[in-house]
């Protein structure tokens, strides 16, 4: 077990196994390359990634499909070879999350995710190409607009199932004629 000081955690205990390398580290903090997977609590769908390495550095993370159901990380073999994944079932995206005081206002950087693999513990910050992503997403809106988007698809098969029922008692009408 290590032991670590952490400015949010305070004192903790990490078993050796958990430690998550980031060869590269992040974005602006190259040089923090050892952390590990913190819950933000049991129902929580955000975990902390904390720095071993500095006490202060943590980043708030989430997996972005759970707002944005049709992101898609392409990247390709070079920028993930360290990683050694041999299934997508070994690989994990998250990305970081700025958390502001209004949390209406919480974004996430869609253009730079962490790809972790969970069978080897190490992970890597890539930038995508897709111009469509932005650093600062903002994550209530998308999910006002899944949620929407839902909710119309959801009414589309009921209009569907009424229209296709109609027609099915008009062709029974028919018939009996």
């Amino acid at each position: 077990m290590i032991k670590v000081k952490t400015t949010r955690f305070g004192d903790i205990e990490i078993d050796e196994k958990d430690v998550i390398m980031l060869p590269a580290g992040i974005i602006g903090f190259p040089e923090l390359k050892q952390y590990v997977l913190l819950d933000h609590d049991q129902e929580s769908p955000f975990k902390w990634l904390q720095s071993l390495e500095d006490s202060a550095i943590a980043f708030v993370m989430i997996n972005p499909l759970l707002f944005k159901p049709d992101y898609l990380v392409e990247v390709n073999e070079a920028e993930v070879a360290d990683l050694a994944i041999e299934s997508e079932e070994e690989a994990v995206v998250s990305v970081i999350i700025t958390m502001p005081s209004d949390p209406q206002k919480m974004t996430a950087n869609l253009k730079a995710p962490v790809i972790f693999n969970l069978k080897n513990r190490r992970g890597r910050q890539i930038i995508l190409n897709n111009s469509e992503y932005t650093t600062r997403h903002n994550i209530m809106e998308e999910m006002k607009r899944f949620t929407q988007t839902s909710q119309q698809q959801v009414m589309q098969g009921v209009i569907e199932q009424v229209k296709d029922q109609q027609v099915e008692a008009l062709l029974g009408k028919v018939e009996k004629k």
